[in-house]
């Protein structure tokens, strides 16, 4: 093996160790990230997830962006429908939070203003794009822009299914996109159901 080769192979050992330190380091920074403490902006005030599951029996996530042209719309007025045919004092314990996926655009001003439209008692969320991606990392959220050839310049493909938190905090059965009101209905109250029994 010639000098070449050598040094050949130790640039190639040397960058296998670089990235494997870099995936550490990221992983390890996953596994500490905790996103009940994150602070979350929603323009009125700071708050956090354990706030919200501390207040509240339920807590929803649901993840889109201002310029979404169907699934966010239809999902936000399915689920305000919902709210209005449960219970009040039901509906008080849910917190039903929109956190959106394209901070480079949204403005937490109009987010207010848009989640507001559908349901007054939507909590949106804005947050920067590197505390968005731990956070989404964490719930298992898929997102990605995608070019168009418009002014628009690009989109936002997500999942769409809403996260379900239990006051303890534990990840329960999501609701699915596309599920009718009176399966999203029977899924809260069941919930509610459940978490009076354990009182």
């Amino acid at each position: 093996m010639n000098v070449k080769e050598i040094t050949k192979n130790s640039l190639s050992v040397i960058a296998l160790m670089a990235l494997l330190v870099i995936s550490y380091l990221m992983n390890k920074k996953e596994r500490e990230f905790n996103p009940f403490l994150l602070k979350l902006n929603t323009g009125n005030e700071v708050i956090t997830l354990k706030e919200l599951k501390d207040k509240h029996k339920v807590v929803l996530l649901y993840f889109g962006f201002l310029s979404c042209p169907d699934v966010c719309p239809t999902t936000l007025g399915t689920m305000a429908s919902v709210f209005k045919d449960l219970p009040k004092e039901r509906r008080d314990q849910i917190a039903f939070v929109f956190v959106d996926l394209d901070p480079e655009r949204d403005k937490v001003e109009d987010l207010k203003t848009y989640t507001s439209f559908f349901d007054s008692k939507t909590i949106p969320v804005s947050l920067t794009l590197k505390e968005l991606d731990l956070f989404t990392r964490y719930f298992g959220i898929v997102f990605m822009k995608v070019p168009l050839k418009s002014e628009m310049g690009y989109t936002v493909d997500h999942s769409t299914d809403i996260i379900v938190l239990s006051s303890e905090g534990k990840l329960l059965e999501p609701i699915h996109h596309g599920s009718p009101k009176v399966v999203i209905l029977s899924q809260l109250n069941k919930i509610f159901e459940e978490s009076n029994k354990k009182l």
